[in-house]
């Protein structure tokens, strides 16, 4: 699982990985199953949320990107 704090306001953006060939279909890369995610905790205006996903998706804070 990975964790991240975000602010009110903040983004986290899940998109394919770079390795991925452009043809992939949307089926493939679920095929593991759905994305998980889950509020961790909060502490005032931030929160932790943690993701599952599956390591052909690439998971990013939005000013990384």
């Amino acid at each position: 699982m990975l964790v991240l704090t975000r602010r009110v306001g903040e983004s986290i953006l899940i998109f394919p990985s770079d390795e991925l060939s452009p043809g992939t279909l949307v089926s493939a890369l679920f095929g593991d199953g759905p994305i998980q995610v889950t509020l961790t905790r909060t502490n005032g205006n931030q929160a932790r949320i943690g993701i599952v996903a599956p390591a052909a998706l690439t998971i990013a804070r939005e000013e990384l990107a």
